[in-house]
């Protein structure tokens, strides 16, 4: 398979405080040291919970955010972030749906304007923009009548349809898909993440789908990474790692999906990361003296499938 993108040791680390000239701020590893690629074609889900950096990532794909350091190549093109021309290329082929359509979308102007903005944007012939709108609003399920409306008269999966229109109403190669559905209620998530199966064989899409929900991503995925506080700690084919997840943390987010299907709610306890060592250490019931040393490297454990889990290292693998 042709791989569209690739991510190689990315890290972004944001200063914080710094009060004086002479002492340097310290900062914050939002993402620290991911590595991960997509393949034309396929979805890959980033599953974590709040504060793993999961949107850091998907900002900084679509030139929101310098990289601290790191390499990503998309079609094939290395990624210069200071370079504007590289900038405009993954704006140009890269879409962008946010979790929650009420803020990103104007409530000044009509649905029909916000779509027109990306034409607007991407230098779209502006005689063309009226056919193009026309296109892509069936395409996400949206009424032609919708587009006289503003955003506040339409429904929470209408608005989502709409930041799909605007995503996509100019040709895209990725469409990075942050929290989508998670403001829906249950019935418009299946009607929403329907229309995205179908966009994306329609179109020729890949996405990154990025969700702390792993019933989506069971649904969506053909791939896999968990992140926990800017690491990736878990990658693989989806059902190798939803049905036998290896990582003391993936193994969490497993059972709490099983006691949400049971009970219809769960409360995910409040993780403190370390940041000697493993980072999940505080917390790992199988914690060894290695784990105060370093955090793991991500050792290979089945076909496409590895694990930052010193246990992995030891044969004596998580069950």
């Amino acid at each position: 398979m042709t791989r569209i993108l690739e991510v190689e040791n990315l890290s972004v680390h944001f200063k914080v405080g710094g009060l004086s000239l002479l002492v340097k701020p310290p900062s914050v590893k939002a993402v620290d040291g991911v590595s991960f690629y997509i393949n034309e074609g396929e979805t890959l889900g980033l599953a974590g919970e709040t504060g793993s950096g999961k949107s850091t990532i998907a900002k900084v794909l679509v030139g929101l955010y310098k990289p601290t350091s790191g390499r990503i190549r998309f079609m094939g093109r290395e990624i210069r972030f200071d370079h504007r021309g590289d900038i405009t290329f993954l704006r140009r082929n890269i879409g962008i749906v946010f979790q929650d359509p009420v803020s990103s979308l104007n409530p000044r102007l009509r649905v029909r304007d916000i779509i027109r903005e990306a034409l607007v944007a991407a230098g779209v012939d502006r005689k063309e923009h009226d056919e193009k709108i026309a296109q892509i609003v069936p395409l996400v399920g949206l009424r032609p009548s919708s587009l006289n409306s503003y955003p506040r008269q339409l429904s929470g999966g209408e608005k989502q349809r709409v930041s799909l229109a605007r995503a996509l109403v100019v040709p895209k190669k990725l469409l990075i898909l942050d929290e989508p559905t998670s403001s829906l209620d249950v019935s418009v998530q299946a009607q929403v993440l329907n229309t995205l199966r179908r966009l994306k064989s329609e179109l020729g899409l890949s996405y990154l789908f990025i969700t702390h929900d792993l019933n989506v991503l069971k649904y969506m995925s053909n791939r896999v990474c968990v992140m926990f506080y800017g690491k990736l700690v878990e990658s693989g084919p989806t059902k190798s790692v939803i049905n036998q997840p290896k990582h003391p943390y993936t193994q969490e987010l497993v059972a709490n999906l099983l006691r949400r299907s049971e009970s219809g709610s769960v409360v995910i306890r409040e993780h403190q990361p370390s940041f000697e060592g493993c980072i999940y250490k505080r917390i790992c019931p199988y914690v060894m003296s290695e784990c105060s040393q370093t955090h793991p490297p991500l050792y290979h454990v089945g076909e496409e499938h590895s694990v930052a889990c010193y246990l992995s290292k030891a044969g004596i693998l998580a069950q």
